[in-house]
C-alpha cells in the first residue's frame, strides 16, 4: 500500500518518492574516530628506538581503562613504561611512554578507545625497531572478544532501540493525525449510529494502549539491551557473560558518555510510561465508573509524551555522525527531523495495516468506510512525512558523502545501495496497487476483498520496510564516506 496512491491527484507514489531520499540519506548512524597517523607509523621501521607512541584520531577520544593501551613485543612481554593516555593537549591524540633502549625487532600497539559518538574502537598495529622487516603483530590476549559493531549482537541491539523509540512516537502520531482526523471530520463516517461510533472508538482505544504499553516497555529493554551489548564490547566479553557482570556495566554507566546517555534515554522512557499510565487511567476511568471512549484522549498528556521521545531521539541524533559532520548543529536538526517524519511514517503504515484487518471484522457496518476513511488520512500524512524525509535526506547526505563516487567505493555507500535495492519492489508494489487503492477511495463502502488486496501489499510494505530497518543499524557501525 503505498500512502499517497489513494490519492485522487496524479502523484508519484511516495515510496518511490522516499527511493530518492534512502539514496540520499544512509539513515541516522554512528561516527567513528578513525585513526589518522601514528609515530612510529604503521608497519615503518625506524633506526633509533622510540620512547613515546603518540596515535592521531580523526575526532576526539575517550579512555575507558589505561590498560587498553599497550605496547608488547614479539612474545606479547609488555613494553609500557607507564600508563597510556589521552593528551591533555589534544583530546584527538593518545599517548603510550615506552622503555628506554628496546631492542631490534617487532612491536605490537594495541588500543581499545572511545569515539566521540560513544562506540568502543579497537585498533591493533606493527612497527619494528631496527632494519626490520615488520613482523606480524602480536593478537593474543588483545582483548578483542567483545562483539563487534557489526556482529548480530551489536545490529539487533541498534534495530529493537530504533523500532522501540520510532514505534512509540509513531504510534502517538497515529492516533492525533490519522485516527483523530478520520473519525471526526470524514463524511465517510458522518452518519454512523452512537452505537458504532462507540464500538469503533472503543476498539482504538483498546489497540492503542495494548501497543503503547508493549512499546514503551520495550524500548526501555531494549536500551538495556543495548547497554550490555555496549558493555560487552568495552569490557572484551561476550554479550552472555556480560549479563552477569554487574560491576562492569557499572562501571561503563559510570565513566562513559554512553553510559550517561543511556540512564538519561531510560530515565525519560520511563516518564514516558508513567505519563502514560496516569493517562491510561484518566481514559478508562474505574470499573464503578467507567467513561466512553474518544477519539485521540487528552492533548497535554500526549504532546508531553511525544516531547520526550523527540528528546529521546534527539540524544541519539546530537551523539551520531551528524554531530562529527560540517555544520553540525543543521545535520543535528535534519537528522532528528529524519527520524521523527520516518517514524511517522513508518509505524503509521503498520498501524493502517492493523485497522483494514481488524476494524471491519469489529464494527461490520461501520468498518468498512472508517478504514477508507484512515487510509486515505494517512495517505496526506504521509505525503508530509516523507517529504520531510527527503528534505532532511538531501540535506544530510552532503554531512556524510564527499564524493558521489563513495556510494560504490565504500562499505557504507554500499549499503546504501543494499537499502536502494530493497526499496524497488516497495515501488513496484506501490505502482501495481495504484489502480485498486484510487479506486477503493472513491467506494461509498468498499468491500471487503478489495480492502484485503490493499491490505496484503502493505503486508509485503511492511516487511519489506523492516528489513531497510535492519540494514539502517548495520550502517551504525561502518565508516561514513566523507571519513
Amino acid at each position: 500500500m503505498s500512502p499517497v496512491s489513494i490519492d485522487r491527484m496524479r502523484r508519484p507514489p511516495l515510496v518511490f518518492l522516499a527511493l530518492i531520499a534512502f539514496a540520499m540519506l544512509p539513515a541516522s548512524a554512528f561516527a567513528h574516530a578513525v585513526l589518522l597517523s601514528g609515530s612510529p607509523a604503521r608497519q615503518s621501521a625506524v633506526a633509533v628506538a622510540p620512547t613515546l607512541v603518540t596515535m592521531s584520531f580523526s575526532e576526539t577520544v575517550q579512555l575507558l581503562d589505561p590498560a587498553d593501551l599497550e605496547v608488547v613485543s614479539s612474545t606479547g612481554a609488555p613494553q609500557s613504561s607507564g600508563a597510556g593516555r589521552v593528551s591533555p593537549r589534544d583530546a584527538r591524540r593518545i599517548e603510550i611512554p615506552l622503555r628506554r633502549d628496546l631492542a631490534d625487532g617487532t612491536y605490537t600497539v594495541r588500543y581499545k578507545i572511545v569515539s566521540a559518538d560513544a562506540h568502543i574502537i579497537n585498533g591493533v598495529y606493527a612497527f619494528a625497531v631496527g632494519a626490520g622487516p615488520v613482523g606480524d603483530p602480536f593478537l593474543t590476549g588483545s582483548g578483542n572478544a567483545g562483539p563487534s559493531p557489526t556482529s548480530g549482537w551489536g545490529v539487533s541491539a541498534r534495530f529493537f532501540e530504533l523500532v522501540g523509540l520510532g514505534g512509540l512516537l509513531g504510534l502517538i502520531g497515529f492516533r492525533w493525525l490519522v485516527w483523530g482526523p478520520a473519525t471526526r471530520d470524514s463524511n465517510r463516517v458522518a452518519e454512523m449510529t452512537d452505537d458504532e461510533r462507540t464500538t469503533a472508538l472503543a476498539w482504538h482505544r483498546d489497540l492503542f494502549w495494548v501497543v503503547f504499553g508493549a512499546m514503551a516497555v520495550g524500548a526501555m529493554v531494549a536500551e538495556g539491551f543495548l547497554l550490555v551489548t555496549y558493555s560487552a564490547s568495552a569490557l572484551g566479553a561476550g554479550v552472555l557473560d556480560t549479563l552477569g557482570n554487574t560491576t562492569g556495566i557499572g562501571d561503563v554507566l559510570a565513566s562513559t558518555r554512553f553510559g550517561s546517555l543511556v540512564q538519561l534515554r531510560g530515565a525519560l522512557l520511563f516518564a514516558v510510561f508513567a505519563l502514560g499510565a496516569w493517562q491510561f487511567l484518566a481514559e478508562f476511568g474505574s470499573a464503578a465508573k467507567p467513561k466512553a471512549a474518544t477519539s485521540t484522549g487528552k492533548v497535554i498528556p500526549a504532546a508531553l509524551m511525544a516531547v520526550l521521545v523527540v528528546v529521546v531521539l534527539y540524544g541519539i541524533s546530537s551523539q551520531g555522525h551528524a554531530s562529527q559532520a560540517p555544520f553540525a548543529p543543521l545535520q543535528v536538526a535534519a537528522d532528528l527531523v529524519h527520524l521523527s517524519a520516518a517514524s511517522i511514517w513508518i509505524a503509521g503504515l503498520a498501524m493502517t495495516l492493523v485497522v483494514l484487518w481488524r476494524l471491519p471484522r469489529v464494527a461490520e457496518s461501520v468498518g468498512p468506510p472508517l478504514a477508507a476513511a484512515v487510509l486515505a488520512r494517512f495517505s496526506r500524512v504521509a505525503l508530509l512525512a516523507v517529504g520531510a524525509v527527503i528534505a532532511t535526506g538531501t540535506l544530510r547526505a552532503f554531512g556524510q558523502l564527499s564524493d558521489p563516487a563513495q556510494l560504490w567505493e565504500t562499505s557504507y555507500g554500499l549499503s546504501i545501495i543494499y537499502k536502494i535495492g530493497l526499496l524497488v519492489p516497495i515501488t513496484l508494489l506501490a505502482l501495481r496497487s495504484r489502480r485498486v487503492t484510487n479506486a477503493l477511495s472513491r467506494m461509498p463502502r468498499p468491500s471487503h476483498a478489495a480492502l484485503a488486496m490493499v491490505r496484503r501489499s502493505a503486508q509485503i510494505e511492511l516487511i519489506l520496510s523492516l528489513v531497510i530497518v535492519v540494514v539502517a543499524a548495520l550502517l551504525v557501525a561502518q565508516v561514513p564516506g566523507r571519513v
